[in-house]
Parts: C-alpha cells; sequence; structure tokens
C-alpha cells in the first residue's frame, strides 16, 4: 500500500469526505466490474456498487491497515453480494431483463459466432457453479487475484480457495469439453 493511499485513508477515517472520494476513484472500476460480475445484471450490480461503498465509508473507521484497502474494499462488496442474493431469494424477485455479460476478454476464436458461442457456454458454466466456487473463480480468474487475496476477500483460508478453485475448474472443464480444440 503506497504512502498516498495510507494518508488518504487516515484522513478519510478523520471525516474528510473528499479524501474517501479520492479512494472511491481508484477503486470504482474494479468494483463496478466485480458488482457485475456477482451480480449478473446491470440494476443489482449498481446497487451492490452504490451499497459497498456506503457500507466502506460508514466503516472506514474500522480499517486496520491489516490488509490492502482494494482487499478490504472487495471484501465488502462480496459480503454484501452475498447478503443481498439472499434478500433476493427469499423474495423470489422477477430476474431484470437487462443481463450483463460478464465474460467479456475472450481471446478471438476461429469465428465471430464462434466466439458468441463460447463466452454464452462460458457464462452458462460459470452461472452454474455453487455460489462459493463461482465467488473464487470470478476473483481469482476474471479479477485477476491472487489467490491470498481472494482468501482474504472471501474470509477463508488459502487452502479452501484453492479446492474451491479446483472444483470450479473440473465442473467447467467437463460443461466445455466440446470447445476444448478451440
Amino acid at each position: 500500500m503506497t504512502d498516498k493511499i495510507k494518508q488518504l485513508i487516515k484522513d478519510a477515517q478523520n471525516g474528510d469526505s473528499h479524501s474517501f472520494h479520492q479512494l472511491v476513484a481508484l477503486h470504482d472500476e474494479k468494483i463496478m466490474v466485480l458488482a457485475y460480475q456477482l451480480m449478473k445484471n446491470k440494476q443489482d450490480a449498481e446497487d451492490l456498487y452504490q451499497d459497498a461503498f456506503v457500507k466502506a465509508y460508514n466503516n472506514i473507521r474500522s480499517f486496520r491497515f491489516e490488509s490492502s484497502f482494494y482487499t478490504w474494499l472487495y471484501r465488502i462488496t462480496v459480503n454484501t453480494a452475498l447478503n443481498m442474493k439472499r434478500k433476493m431469494s427469499r423474495m423470489r424477485t422477477q430476474e431484470p431483463i437487462e443481463n450483463y455479460d460478464p465474460i467479456e476478454n475472450i481471446p478471438e476464436p476461429v469465428s465471430t459466432n464462434k466466439r458468441g458461442e463460447i463466452n454464452r457456454a462460458i457464462k452458462a458454466a460459470t452461472n452454474e457453479l455453487p455460489e462459493k466456487q463461482r465467488t473464487a473463480f470470478i476473483l481469482k480468474y476474471l479479477q485477476d487475484l491472487k489467490i491470498k487475496d481472494v482468501s482474504a476477500i472471501m474470509g477463508i483460508s488459502e487452502g479452501t480457495v484453492k479446492k474451491y478453485l479446483f472444483r470450479a475448474m473440473e465442473k467447467m472443464r467437463i460443461q466445455l469439453k466440446e470447445y476444448r480444440y478451440v
């Protein structure tokens, strides 16, 4: 963590909202992408994004400099997403029409049609994963985080993260076996 970020955090902890906004500006794009990947639709992702930053603002004084700021913020976002999903499942709301595709930057295969087909297959396979495996997969492979950061964000051991990733990859391999040589 840089000295600049440490100072921004300290200033935010002392009530300087401008410093907190600067921290948000440094991480807002990554958090929005994560929110889309976790929630699967734009409206819920925007709600998650807003709720995560409100929680971070309200709890900035509890930040203890034991992890990086983005790890702390990612953990807030993931936990908020899990809570939102629990509430949504209880309410049994209708799925919004507009969905966001979290799988974007896949290398160009043979044709554009084939690329779209592969993207849909990966999205479907990812969506079929159990919640904890899907979260670990998104954080590791779509957010490109290190195992230790995924562990800190999810509040589980690195070994458990590896187990979730292994199981997720096994399930994905089975579901995507027809695309193996594309």
